[in-house]
């Protein structure tokens, strides 16, 4: 970002707050040597992590699993030209613990 382009860097809380908004998300992970990008639903917890709502057993489940992953989500007012997008980047894992899974979880709609 450079000073006059329009752009600011969020803060954690806010990056937080719009993602808790967000109807949708992206995650990008890497599909046979290509980059991939997978709309999904997802959740926050209390912490900040990203939770995905997928089957274990699913394709992006054994594709994203222990590999570094990149999550986007954003919102874009065309009229107004403004908007917002936050990136997340971290290793993904796979949770199969039932409780782990819905502990401190709030899943958006």
């Amino acid at each position: 970002m450079y000073a006059n382009d329009g752009f600011r860097e969020l803060d954690r809380g806010e990056c937080l707050r719009l993602l808790a908004t967000a109807p949708v998300g992206r995650v990008v992970h890497t599909r046979q040597a290509l980059p991939a990008v997978v709309p999904v639903n997802f959740g926050l917890s209390t912490d900040g992590a990203v939770s995905l709502r997928t089957s274990a057993a699913s394709e992006l489940s054994r594709a994203v699993d222990g590999a570094v992953v990149a999550f986007e989500a954003d919102a874009v007012d065309a009229a107004a030209r403004s908007g917002w997008s936050v990136v997340l980047t971290g290793r993904a894992a796979v949770v199969t613990d039932p409780a782990e899974r819905e502990r401190d979880h709030t899943w958006l709609r």
